[in-house]
């Protein structure tokens, strides 16, 4: 049986305004009932429904997280800016052997860079809101359906390349900025350990992150603590440290930082979504 997933925000038309009941009404809680409804007992998992209205990247951030872990031809609903207008179409395409509903605004080309789909079609459904296109896709599929049924086959998906982290030409440098920031203040960047590594070479660096620089990466939150000192003479709380997440992405961070108490690392470091982050990268003498 394929699986669901869902990542979306309170209301999946988009809107940003509106009473309790319409979110329950055309959001997350309304299209599983419909779901449930049409289909035999699917199996249904909530990815998000905490994504920033409109914030494709951060909905790519966040599915590119998880969705590699569930089985292949699962299928994922992104309800992020899931609106049907003469720009924008909403598709259905399959992925890395996973199949994605969502809209043709550039999250795919953000959730796989280097991916291109095997399959994708513009859906024609004779549905008349978004919500039940959605709903209608999702079913089709997970019963079996050819996409060709649903859609119309489309070759090129919308590209948000200026998402990309760039290289300086003379590679000595790599030019990032904020992807996401989480629930502890942590700031995440679109730099990959992959992308470092292979501008780097195992030089020397700097990150510059507006007025703090690192010259050190480390594997993990606890290697920053020097363990092997008294606990009166370590620096713990507070202390600024740079690492590749489990996600592959350099993130900067505050060892037990807290946001709500004005101790998390974008607090602190005076970052938010999209500030730059520069990679310096020093050459032998």
């Amino acid at each position: 049986m394929q699986s669901l997933q869902l990542c979306t925000w309170q209301e999946l038309t988009g809107e940003a305004h509106g009473s309790q009941c319409q979110k329950l009404l055309k959001g997350p809680i309304a299209l599983k009932a419909q779901l449930y409804n049409q289909l035999d007992a699917p199996e249904i998992v909530d990815v998000s429904h905490l994504i920033d209205p409109f914030h494709i990247i951060q909905a790519a951030y966040v599915l590119g997280s998880v969705y590699r872990s569930f089985p292949q031809g699962s299928i994922h609903f992104v309800g992020i800016n899931f609106n049907q207008t003469p720009e924008q179409a909403l598709i259905v395409a399959e992925l890395n052997d996973h199949f994605f509903v969502c809209a043709d605004n550039g999250f795919l080309s953000l959730l796989e860079p280097e991916l291109k789909p095997t399959k994708a079609v513009a859906l024609n459904t004779a549905a008349t809101t978004n919500q039940a296109r959605g709903v209608e896709a999702i079913a089709h599929i997970h019963r079996g359906g050819a996409l060709s049924v649903i859609g119309t086959p489309i070759s090129t998906l919308k590209q948000l390349t200026q998402h990309i982290p760039s290289v300086h030409p003379q590679g000595n440098e790599i030019q990032g900025h904020v992807l996401h920031i989480d629930r502890f203040g942590n700031i995440v960047t679109n730099i990959t350990k992959q992308l470092f590594q292979k501008v780097g070479r195992n030089r020397p660096f700097i990150i510059h992150a507006r007025n703090h620089n690192f010259k050190e990466i480390f594997n993990d939150y606890h290697e920053a603590i020097r363990y092997d000192r008294p606990k009166a003479q370590r620096e713990e709380v507070g202390k600024k440290l740079a690492l590749f997440n489990a996600q592959g992405h350099l993130e900067l961070a505050v060892f037990k930082g807290s946001p709500n108490y004005g101790g998390g690392a974008s607090t602190l470091f005076g970052l938010t979504y999209l500030d730059p982050i520069r990679v310096a990268f020093i050459n032998d003498a």
